[in-house]
């Protein structure tokens, strides 16, 4: 190896290492969502997933779960409808089931809303 490729090569695994922990580390440390003691049983909201896109959130008896805000017909922002208890499409009308695994209930869509992994750690709902 070159004196140049050694450097790249040094460059990139000091990139890598920040505080003691590499990239693939803090990538894999959970998105804090918000305080379980904030978001009771009952409860939905909207938030940011990891990876930017817009995303919904809910707490039930049974635990907390999240699907992508993305309707799966042609990529618009779907809303919650509190009163149907549905994720409705603005574009299309398609609308999708949030307590039976985002599937589409009616509208153009042909698959589910994507299922984000989400838990309750430590006193916060994450993103896993």
């Amino acid at each position: 190896m070159n004196r140049r490729g050694f450097l790249r090569s040094a460059a990139i695994a000091a990139g890598a290492l920040i505080f003691g922990r590499t990239q693939s580390a803090i990538a894999a440390s959970p998105k804090k969502i918000v305080k379980a003691s904030k978001f009771p049983v009952g409860s939905n909201q909207k938030f940011v997933a990891a990876n930017g896109s817009p995303a919904f959130l809910f707490r039930t008896k049974s635990g907390v779960f999240a699907y992508s805000a993305i309707c799966t017909h042609q990529g618009c922002t779907v809303d919650y409808f509190k009163a149907g208890k549905k994720l409705v499409c603005p574009c299309h009308g398609a609308s999708f089931d949030p307590f039976n695994a985002g599937k589409v209930v009616s509208g153009e869509a042909n698959f589910p809303l994507a299922k984000i992994n989400v838990a309750i750690k430590s006193g916060w709902v994450v993103q896993s």
